[in-house]
C-alpha cells in the first residue's frame, strides 16, 4: 500500500426527478441511478441493489489479482456473475442471499482455488456487509506460459 490508512472516499449523487439521479465520483464517469423496476425506477439506470452486487464483484476480483500477483499465480479469463436475492426479514426488507459464480482458468488450479477462498476472506465489501457472500467457483487449467 502506498497510501497510509485510513483511506476516505466520497461520491456524490445529483437527484433528478423521482427516483432518480447522478453519480459522480472524482473524475470517474457519471453513472445514471435511480430506483429498479420493482420500486417504480426503470431498467434503464443502475439501482442500488446492482451497484451492491456489482461493488461485491468487482471487489472480489481486484482482491484476487492482488493476491495472485502476491502468490505468482498465473491465469487469465476472469469472470464472474453475482446473484442477490432480496426478501422481507423481520428487519425488514434486506439482501437474504448473495452468490458470486467466479470463473478462471490457471495454470495451478488449486492454487488458483486456494487464492479464490484467501480473495473471499480479504474482500473489502463483503467484510463491510451484514449479509455473508456465498463464492462458488470454477477453476480450469491452461498451459503454462
Amino acid at each position: 500500500m502506498s497510501t497510509p490508512f485510513p483511506h476516505h472516499y466520497e461520491v456524490t449523487l445529483k437527484g433528478e426527478s423521482g427516483p432518480q439521479g447522478l453519480l459522480s465520483a472524482g473524475p470517474r464517469p457519471v453513472l445514471a441511478g435511480g430506483a429498479p423496476p420493482e420500486f417504480g425506477g426503470d431498467d434503464s439506470r443502475w439501482s442500488p441493489e446492482h451497484l451492491l452486487l456489482a461493488s461485491a464483484s468487482l471487489c472480489l476480483m481486484s482482491t484476487f489479482a492482488a493476491v495472485a500477483a502476491k502468490s505468482q499465480l498465473e491465469y487469465s479469463d476472469y469472470a464472474s456473475v453475482a446473484e442477490g436475492t432480496l426478501d422481507k426479514t423481520p428487519e425488514g426488507l434486506r439482501f437474504t442471499r448473495i452468490l458470486i459464480k467466479a470463473t478462471v482458468k490457471a495454470v495451478d488450479a488449486e492454487k488458483a482455488e486456494r487464492m479464490l477462498a484467501l480473495a473471499k476472506k480479504h474482500c473489502i465489501v463483503s467484510n463491510s456487509l451484514r449479509q455473508p457472500i456465498e463464492l462458488q467457483t470454477s477453476v480450469t487449467s491452461m498451459a503454462a506460459t
